[in-house]
């Protein structure tokens, strides 16, 4: 089913997208990393490849494609892709899109019937190994990489703790400037205004103490980020990190936790104030100790009982986890007798992250916008 392309037919294509060698496509804008869409129209990235799967009635086909470069309004340079699989017809695009600070890779697909009944296929996502599917995203090592249209059906392993939402580990971004423990050097980061979440296994209703650590080391006065920190069964509290402690010193918040609705599960999570000013909140550490446990600041924020600790994270550090092991993402997807469905992706390209759908000013159509603008600019000059 794959069609290579000629050299000949590459050179019209604008500097956005180019052909790299005979079928493949490669997407770039000058000062980026590149993409490409390879020969059987698989998205590569710098973090690994997605291609996609068709199952229908007990049968099972990857999806590939006749590649060849195109134009998005006119305008875009785009990889475009024909195929079919399981008597459906799918089309595909990818473009780069100029979204701030690296620009984002736009991935659509196109299922059509031309059946006289409607049909209702899965749709697999072919990930890299170890891949960890979110309610909305998908991260490889600890970096959001898709987004994705609608929630799948997720099978993979549940860990008995872990963060479980779309935040991003920052290994050696803390500077604290007393002696502490090396947990306070790394950080998780809700970037975006993505909240910091945990969940940890209990007994039905048990009840724990928990302490979170902070350090704030990149603003030096009060009042920039203002946080409000949950611990299921506890009240919030709200923290500024830099007016309570002060920059690069480390602190703790604890609360009285219990798991009040039964599910055998403590929630925790950290998230920015309506009122701050810098909405990325960050977290450094997690200890779950036994109820009415004493909770010292100084032996937390010196590390001498995460040992002793029902259980000690070193947030965003190297003892973090995920609270998914690596899964793999699907779609039932109604596809109507003589219709289509459409669904896009938006891909992190070399040197970018995704942002979660919920916390993205982009859409679909505002992506191909302002690259029908950005392209449309660079003509006319």
């Amino acid at each position: 089913m794959k069609r290579s392309l000629t050299l000949a037919a590459c050179a019209a294509v604008a500097s956005t997208a180019f052909c790299a060698q005979a079928g493949e496509v490669t997407l770039s804008q000058p000062g980026f990393g590149a993409s490409k869409v390879d020969a059987s129209g698989r998205l590569v990235e710098d973090w690994g490849s997605v291609g996609f799967k068709l199952a229908l009635n007990g049968r099972s086909e990857p999806l590939t494609f006749q590649v060849a470069p195109s134009k998005l309004n006119g305008l875009v340079a785009a990889a475009s892709g024909k195929g079919a699989a399981l008597g459906l017809t799918v089309e595909s695009t990818a473009y780069r899109a100029p979204a701030f600070p690296a620009g984002l890779d736009v991935l659509t697909l196109r299922i059509a019937n031309t059946g006289a009944a409607d049909v209702t296929p899965l749709l697999t996502l072919d990930l890299p190994a170890g891949a960890v599917v979110g309610e909305r995203t998908v991260a490889v090592g600890g970096r959001t990489v898709l987004a994705l249209p609608l929630s799948p059906n997720v099978d993979q392993e549940v860990r008995e703790w872990g963060a479980c939402d779309e935040s991003q580990p920052m290994p050696g971004w803390g500077s604290p400037n007393v002696p502490c423990d090396p947990a306070f050097r790394s950080i998780r980061a809700g970037m975006g205004g993505v909240p910091i979440k945990y969940r940890f296994a209990v007994e039905p209703r048990e009840a724990v103490t928990v302490a979170l650590g902070f350090c704030e080391s990149h603003w030096a006065v009060a009042g920039q980020r203002v946080m409000l920190a949950r611990v299921e069964g506890a009240p919030r509290q709200s923290v500024d990190p830099v007016a309570k402690w002060g920059q690069h010193k480390p602190g703790i918040l604890t609360f009285a936790g219990r798991d009040a609705n039964g599910d055998g599960q403590i929630d925790v999570a950290v998230s920015p104030a309506s009122s701050s000013g810098d909405q990325n909140p960050i977290l450094s550490a997690i200890w779950l100790l036994p109820a009415g446990a004493p909770a010292d600041p100084v032996a937390l924020i010196s590390g001498s009982i995460n040992k002793t600790a029902t259980r000690f994270v070193d947030v965003g550090g190297p003892g973090d986890q995920a609270i998914y092991g690596s899964g793999k993402a699907e779609f039932t997807l109604t596809v109507p007798a003589k219709g289509s469905r459409e669904l896009t992706f938006i891909v992190a390209c070399p040197g970018a992250s995704v942002t979660p759908p919920s916390r993205s000013a982009w859409s679909a159509a505002t992506l191909l916008k302002a690259a029908s603008d950005v392209a449309r600019d660079a003509a006319a000059r």
